[in-house]
């Protein structure tokens, strides 16, 4: 199964949002129909745990996964999702979210 990455590079299929972490919020896309379009990304903390928020929504069937690197080396994802969803992907507790993305496999 073929992931592409929304916000770093879009490989084979249009996507649109942003990385977290490593620039200013930015579409990507390529020519085509959308089949992924995610906004509202961040990295947040609730006080106890550092987190990556992201809303994404599909056009297609298309599968994606929300994921956080954190600063203890760790990599959460959740997911599969093939709908719309707000997603919050968590860090352990004591570390930071240092930036978060989204895979499809569209």
């Amino acid at each position: 199964m073929r992931r592409n990455t929304v916000g770093g590079l879009a490989v084979g299929v249009a996507l649109a949002g942003a990385l977290i972490g490593a620039a200013p919020a930015a579409q990507a896309s390529t020519p085509g129909t959308m089949s992924l379009n995610c906004v509202n990304e961040y990295i947040g903390d609730n006080g106890s745990q550092s987190f990556y928020h992201v809303q994404c929504g599909v056009t297609e069937p298309t599968t994606w996964w929300a994921n956080v690197a954190c600063s203890n080396g760790s990599v959460n994802t959740t997911g599969p999702y093939n709908s719309f969803r707000e997603v919050y992907v968590y860090c352990p507790a004591g570390t930071q979210a240092q930036r978060g993305w989204v895979t499809s496999n569209g």
